[in-house]
Formats: structure tokens, C-alpha cells, sequence
């Protein structure tokens, strides 16, 4: 008796971790679908100094609001709404900005709809500051965020990335069916942690709804290229991007180009400083100059909770359509 007892207790000592194991295997493996509430906003103070002191307000930037839903492990589909993102006449114009369904397994990733572009993501992601101001090639409207179309990136390993897209072209606030089509493609090289080098190109096709009759020029295919390299860890991030326009508005000649060098350190628990410089220059046959001028930002970031950030900064700016301005902001942003 004493014999059977023994053994069993040795089977039993056996078996319970394989019984274990292969349970958790059970768990891991049953999938459940699961959804999740976006809701992301910033907003602003602004008080001009010198000159424009009489210009102060506040205004909100960005009011997303969404619902991302996990069918399966590879497959989710994304609705959210920007309830900021138009302005006019003071009335405040929410948009659809993202509707789209998205695969992604084993290093792929593919998305139809109203997505996300990744022509300065990357570039978003070291400056690190978007809710205080748009990167440069966002800023100067060299291309969107967001827009109609197929979005496709695969990853080869950690050392190097791809993507490619073709889209309407016009962005999420304009969504109209005409003959131009932006196709695009870009490369990352992550040749050790935490350095990135990436290059981007894309053409923008011309077609006669598009151009403006405004103007008598020659039109042809807007082309834009760009090149960044940025470093980032857990102290300082910070970056370099340089960004070409040929062709705007698809008028021959017409050329907007650019170069943003930005850093970002963490000094304190809750704290970090910044600072950015933007130099664009722009020309066409008949001496157009609207994007000449130069861009600073100097500020403070305070967290005081994940999904809070609080930045005051100083901008100075000076183009040749808009003289010298000099604006005292504080920059909000909560991302639930």
C-alpha cells in the first residue's frame, strides 16, 4: 500500500508542472477579441509679446476621440474623429480621421482605409513634442498625416524597416475621387540602439482638378524627398531632418525646402528641456518666396502623470510674408 502511494505521489510530482505548463499553453492561446476607447486632446495659451502683445487666447489643436477594436491577433480595425481639426470663420469643424482595418504578423504590417502615414512618424516620435508644434515638413504642408489609402511596412529583423503607400493625396479633411495619386516609399536603418537613419520619397501625380487656374505656370508631378537622423534613450532624444518640395502645388519650378535640427533631455523626474530650430527657403521662375524665414522654440515639459503633459515655451519666428513675431505658449496635451 505504502508502495502505491508512493508512486503516485512521484507520478503526481511528475505530471503537475507538464499538466501546468501545457494549461498555460491552453490560456495563451485562446484568443479574446478586446476593444479600447482613444481619446487624445491638446490645446493651448498664447500670449504675443513686442509687437503682437495684444494677440492672447486659447485654442484647442486636436480633440480625438475613437474606438480600436482586436479581432484576432493579427487583424483590428480603428475609427476615430478629430473633433479640432478644422478651423473656419471661428467655428471649430470636426473630421473623420482615421477609418481603417489593419493586419499586422510577423513583421508586416498592411492598412486600408483613412490611416496613418509614415512620412515624418519617425520624425514625430524623437522630437517627441507634437502637441507643442507640428514637425517640419507637418508644419510647412510638405505632405499629411493621414490620408485615403493602402499603407504597407515589414520589418527585416531590428537593423532595417521599409514601408511604401499609395493614397488620394489630398489628406483626411478633403476626400475626393480625381486622377491624382501620391505614391510614396521610405527606408529606416537602425544600425545600433536607440540611432535611426531614414530616407523617404514620394510623387504626388498631376491631374487637371487639381490645378489651380489662378495661376498660368506649367504643371507637372510635386516630388518631395527627405532625410533624417535621429538618437534617442531613456535621458535625450534628438534629430535632424532636412526635406525638399519640387514642383508644389504641381507648378514647374516652384520649390520649398527645409531643414529642422531639434533636442529633447530629461533634467528631473518629471521635467525636460527643449529646444528646436526650423531654416525653410522656397523659390520658383517667377521669385516666389512665401516659405523663407526661420523658426526657434525653447521650453520646459512637466508630467505630472502618464497621461498628462504640461509645456511653457517661447517661439520666435521670422518669414518674409509674416515680419517678426515673438509668442509666449503653454502647451497642453492628456492622452487617455
Amino acid at each position: 500500500m505504502r508502495k502505491v502511494n508512493i508512486c503516485t505521489v512521484v507520478l503526481f510530482a511528475i505530471m503537475s508542472p507538464l499538466l501546468a505548463t501545457t494549461a498555460l499553453g491552453q490560456e495563451v492561446a485562446e484568443f479574446e477579441p478586446s476593444g479600447k476607447v482613444i481619446a487624445r486632446s491638446f490645446f493651448d495659451f498664447a500670449q504675443g509679446l513686442g509687437n503682437i502683445n495684444d494677440e492672447t487666447g486659447f485654442a484647442i489643436t486636436r480633440a480625438f476621440l475613437g474606438y480600436s477594436y482586436l479581432f484576432s491577433p493579427a487583424w483590428s480595425a480603428t475609427l476615430i474623429i478629430d473633433g479640432a481639426s478644422g478651423n473656419t470663420a471661428g467655428k471649430i469643424e470636426p473630421h473623420i480621421r482615421n477609418a481603417f482595418i489593419n493586419y499586422n504578423n510577423n513583421g508586416l504590417d498592411v492598412s486600408i482605409g483613412m490611416t496613418g502615414l509614415y512620412q515624418f512618424a519617425e520624425q514625430e516620435k524623437f522630437w517627441g513634442h507634437r502637441y507643442v508644434a507640428m514637425t517640419l515638413q507637418d508644419l510647412n504642408k510638405m505632405g499629411h498625416s493621414t490620408d485615403l489609402g493602402v499603407t504597407v511596412a515589414y520589418r527585416f529583423g531590428n537593423f532595417l524597416a521599409a514601408d511604401m503607400s499609395v493614397c488620394n493625396g489630398e489628406g483626411y479633411k478633403t476626400v475626393v475621387r480625381n486622377n491624382s495619386t501620391r505614391y510614396a516609399a521610405g527606408m529606416s536603418v537602425t544600425p545600433v540602439n536607440s540611432l535611426l537613419f531614414r530616407i523617404y520619397a514620394d510623387v504626388y501625380t498631376e491631374s487637371e482638378a487639381m490645378r489651380d487656374e489662378a495661376i498660368a505656370a506649367d504643371y507637372t508631378a510635386q516630388k518631395l524627398l527627405s532625410l533624417f537622423a535621429g538618437y534617442r534613450n531613456e535621458w535625450i532624444s534628438g534629430g535632424v531632418e532636412a526635406a525638399k518640395l519640387f514642383d508644389k502645388g504641381f507648378v514647374a519650378g516652384k520649390t520649398v525646402y527645409g531643414v529642422s535640427t531639434f533636442v529633447s533631455g530629461k533634467v528631473a523626474a518629471k521635467w525636460r528641456l527643449f529646444w528646436r530650430y526650423d531654416r525653410l527657403k522656397s523659390a520658383n521662375p517667377e521669385g516666389w518666396h512665401g516659405y523663407d524665414g526661420h523658426l526657434s522654440i525653447a521650453g520646459a515639459e512637466f508630467q505630472p502623470f502618464m497621461q498628462m503633459k504640461i509645456a511653457p515655451n517661447f517661439r520666435l519666428s521670422k518669414y518674409e510674408t509674416g515680419g517678426v513675431s515673438t509668442v509666449f505658449f503653454v502647451n497642453f496635451e492628456f492622452d487617455l
